[in-house]
């Protein structure tokens, strides 16, 4: 198992162009999984070669005796919820960019010692996209000689409060995914940068997305009195400008 600590480092001189959805709370063995909004994603995303994912936690239910999510009200076994998850590893294995496990995953670990994602992802073909809890991730994309790269940072839990993110503890990313809280946003933060050759104050800005989750309202977030979430979802677009230098732009969507 690779280290954490270890980037994803890849590159992509055939495309100009890259589109990368985040993908996290599928939530599958729930009553309330979304099968028709994630096939439909599924297809979208599959329709183009520019088009890469990066997985970022609680994909499966995996509801244990003392989870606060049923262990009785899953729809299928934990054996086929890693079945299903080692199929959409091989269905996106030519474009996995990092995988990372969410706090669902984590109580497998817990309860047994296992990592629950690794599996598919070794099944899958795709173990060297695989880290624990989160993953640096960086994309060249472009120009061989002279591509222009994005690089991000890719956790399941993740802190958005008005005077602190997560993103704040980052230098050097121009973007991060998380998820977990099942609110979708675009939330990009500003950091206090100095050029010390040019003796410049400018601000370099890093993109912050969370998809939300693929479950209806139901369940215990229903009993509990949360609100519905939104299902508006997000990916992240980056352009190859020339001479090393991108573009990127953040696109939220409906399936």
């Amino acid at each position: 198992m690779i280290p954490e600590s270890v980037p994803i480092v890849i590159d992509r001189p055939d495309l100009n162009e890259v589109e990368i959805y985040p993908i996290h709370d599928l939530h599958y063995g729930d009553e309330n999984f979304d099968s028709h909004r994630w096939n439909e994603l599924s297809k979208h995303i599959l329709a183009q070669d520019n088009r890469m994912v990066i997985f970022c936690g609680d994909l499966f239910q995996m509801a244990l005796p003392n989870s606060k999510s049923s262990m009785f009200s899953q729809t299928v076994s934990t054996k086929d919820q890693q079945a299903f998850v080692t199929e959409i590893f091989k269905q996106f294995k030519d474009r996995c960019l990092a995988i990372v496990d969410g706090n669902h995953e984590d109580r497998a670990f817990k309860a047994t010692g296992l990592y629950a994602l690794f599996t598919p992802a070794v099944l899958a073909g795709v173990e060297d996209k695989y880290r624990n809890s989160y993953a640096v991730v960086d994309l060249g994309f472009g120009h061989k000689d002279r591509p222009a790269r994005v690089v991000g940072f890719v956790c399941h839990k993740a802190k958005d409060l008005k005077n602190f993110s997560s993103v704040d503890a980052l230098e050097g990313f121009d973007f991060m995914f998380s998820g977990h809280d099942h609110e979708p946003r675009d939330h990009a933060r500003g950091h206090l940068c100095y050029d010390r050759q040019r003796r410049e104050l400018k601000i370099k800005s890093v993109e912050y997305l969370n998809s939300g989750s693929f479950l209806t309202y139901g369940g215990y977030g229903a009993m509990a009195g949360y609100r519905p979430k939104s299902d508006k979802m997000y990916k992240l677009i980056v352009r190859n400008c020339g001479d090393r230098q991108k573009r990127i732009e953040t696109v939220g969507f409906y399936i």
